[in-house]
């Protein structure tokens, strides 16, 4: 990458290897009265005109050994460009810039990217930079960055790069980045996008990483670090047949915008085809400063291969839809609960990400068929509880079976809302609001204690200032009991924590033998594995937080024993390097699998979620919060949400049926 001259908050950074490449000479000249028009929609970038709409005076502008002046079209001032040539220019203090990418520089360049001088963002609104992005049928983007802190704007969510076509940008927090953000526009003409990307696999301030995009007619693949994050690749619906190109902006999302990129970058360059991966993972090898990455390699390298999968997402014959979503309607996060005689089963959800509850069904046969009752239900509960509600039961002091639905209430200060039922489940009331525990998500983790006091588990941000769900927002996990068989609770208290991860949504287990119980935690900034941690004192003191074996990270676990010692775990997979990242699964394994962070025994695929479109085979990965019961002839009912249909209909609340020995068979056939 060639820097010609500099303008405003986009620099060259001053390091050892500030020269450009050896192959290509120092040019030198200016560019006066550019006129750009016509910013594009949905992306923020620019539509590629016919005419380069502009007077140009560009002085000796070398490429190789000749020497060009250029003047008039913008096609023939491309084509005298060479791929790492870099042209700075000036519109109202925007720093801009020109890439071409041509055919002899595509001959000679090294299998990685050499060392140059790295453009300085400073984080400023007004900065960036523009590069030509070719349009077609295929293309790669490949770029070095440093993230040296967030931008301005009011959202944490710093450029990279913007183009026509799609965006990448980092999530950046206080003092580090989390995770990549990719988006693109559809045939469709509506914006695909979708979050936390290579988080888990090395996203870091202060340290030079390589980034790739490149897409082809299968879709687009985004690499960190030579390596493809989580198995992505687009599946979406409404992939584009070709891309427009035209000029992206580096650094920023268009003029003036809200995605200031403040850091480094270094090596941009598009391509007009797509590099394979083994083309991607030699030119991310030596950083710009001329020393290898720095950052480590990714475990899923290892790690992704250890278990097998068992698939049968797409086994119409077990599913059963308790609630269909619509294009205009969201059905989504459900529990389940089975009751005493081993076939009634209740089903609540909400309608809307984490909006208003409401509803709920029953079913007489264990799943096969459903009723709605939501009728039966108390008009407060649609009115003021809301998100992810979860379903108990519990007998009090006095012998009397009670079930339970606990929600947040957030008009109430975010506490603990409670719908309890006396008669198994013929009418419900709302019970005193709990104002001290927080639930902002509901507690989803219950244990009935040896004593017969009962245990409840939520999560709460330990910094109340700090009450946004944002990388830096230090989850934990809080035990309450309950004397009373669950209606009301004590004062809550922290018993899972760990520097610098994000704690959530814990699901409570018991040993075998019953002495133990385990806490399996969601860690919210999906940058490793799940946690876990341990009492064998009836939850009186935990053990620190430990690492989940990789198979079983993800996100809202719930699970049962099995009669011959194993557990079925459900949950929306996390797990780094994952082939069905996003998708609903179940873990099978034992008690020492868990203890000792073992594989397990394999997984399996439960359902299909087809998603908005995106790099990972689910798209957007929202589905996951399970119903996990097991009945008396040994059929396991796992409930979920999931976008049931690959079309516009939004969730549906889904199960499916199956047996053990069921997939224990097709495990072994598969072997």
């Amino acid at each position: 990458m060639k820097i010609v001259k500099r303008y405003a908050d986009t620099t060259p950074a001053t390091n050892n290897a500030a020269t450009l490449d050896s192959d290509h000479s120092r040019s030198s000249g200016t560019m006066k009265h550019m006129k750009l028009h016509e910013k594009q929609g949905h992306l923020g970038g620019f539509r590629r005109r016919s005419t380069f709409n502009a007077q140009l005076s560009v002085q000796n502008l070398e490429c190789g050994d000749k020497s060009r002046a250029v003047r008039g079209s913008r096609h023939r001032f491309l084509s005298a460009l060479c791929a790492e040539t870099l042209l700075v220019l000036t519109l109202n203090a925007f720093a801009l810039a020109l890439v071409c990418g041509c055919a002899v520089c595509e001959k000679t360049a090294q299998p990685a990217i050499g060392p140059a001088a790295p453009l300085v963002f400073t984080g400023d609104v007004r900065g960036g930079a523009l590069i030509e992005a070719p349009g077609g049928a295929e293309q790669t983007f490949e770029c070095w960055f440093m993230a040296l802190g967030m931008g301005q704007g009011d959202k944490p969510y710093d450029r990279i790069v913007q183009t026509p076509d799609w965006y990448l940008h980092t999530i950046a927090s206080e003092d580090e980045v989390s995770a990549l953000t990719f988006g693109y526009t559809g045939a469709d003409g509506k914006v695909q996008g979708f979050g936390n990307l290579g988080g888990a696999e090395g996203v870091y301030f202060g340290k030079w990483q390589h980034v790739a995009v490149t897409y082809a007619p299968e879709g687009f693949r985004v690499y960190l670090n030579g390596t493809l994050i989580s198995g992505a690749k687009a599946l979406a619906r409404a992939l584009p047949e070709s891309l427009k190109g035209g000029l992206a902006c580096l650094g920023n999302s268009s003029f003036g915008a809200q995605r200031a990129f403040k850091g480094k970058i270094a090596g941009a360059r598009f391509l007009d085809r797509a590099l394979s991966a083994a083309e991607v993972a030699a030119r991310a090898t030596i950083n710009p400063d001329g020393k290898p990455i720095e950052v480590p390699p990714s475990a899923a390298a290892t790690e992704a291969d250890q278990i097998p999968v068992v698939d049968i997402s797409t086994d119409a014959s077990r599913q059963v839809i308790i609630a269909e979503g619509a294009k205009d309607r969201y059905e989504g996060h459900p529990t389940t609960l089975l009751a005493d005689d081993g076939r009634t089963m209740f089903c609540v959800w909400t309608t809307g990400h984490g909006g208003p509850c409401g509803q709920m069904a029953r079913s007489d046969d264990g799943g096969l068929t459903w009723t709605r009752l939501d009728a039966t239900l108390p008009e407060v509960y649609g009115r003021t509880h809301q998100n992810c509600p979860v379903l108990q039961k519990a007998k009090g002091p006095d012998g009397k079976m009670r079930y339970f639905i606990y929600s947040a209430k957030a008009r109430e200060g975010r506490g603990l809302g409670i719908l309890m039922s006396e008669d198994l489940g013929k009418s419900w009331r709302e019970m005193p609001f709990q104002a001290h525990l927080s639930a902002g998500m509901p507690p989803t983790g219950f244990m009935v204690l040896k004593d017969g006091t009962c245990a409840l588990f939520g999560q709460i941000f330990k910094s109340r200032a700090k009450a946004k769900d944002r990388p830096t927002d230090d989850q934990a996990v809080w035990m309450s009991v309950s004397q009373d068989g669950g209606i009301t609770w004590g004062p809550s208290r922290i018993v899972a924590e760990a520097d610098r991860r994000n704690l959530c949504e814990p699901c409570c287990l018991r040993s075998p033998d019953g002495n133990t119980l385990v806490l399996i935690m969601r860690e919210n900034r999906h940058r490793g594995r799940s946690m876990m941690c341990f009492s064998r004192d009836e939850g009186q003191t935990w053990t620190t937080p430990v690492d989940t074996p990789w198979a079983l990270t993800g996100d809202r676990h719930e699970g049962v024993l099995l009669p011959d010692g194993r557990y079925v775990i459900a949950f929306r997979d996390r797990a780094l390097g994952s082939e069905t990242y996003g998708q609903f699964m179940a873990w099978v394994g034992t008690w020492e699998d868990i203890v000792h962070a073992r594989p397990g025994q394999y997984r399996i695929h439960l359902l299909r979620h087809y998603g908005r479109g995106g790099v990972y085979p689910s798209g957007d990965g929202d589905t996951g919060y399970p119903g996990v019961e097991l009945l008396p002839d040994g059929t396991l009912v796992c409930t979920t949400y999931t976008r049931h249909f690959p079309d516009d209909r939004q969730s549906s609340v889904v199960l499916t049926r199956f047996k053990i020995e069921e997939i224990d068979n097709l495990y072994r056939k598969a072997k």
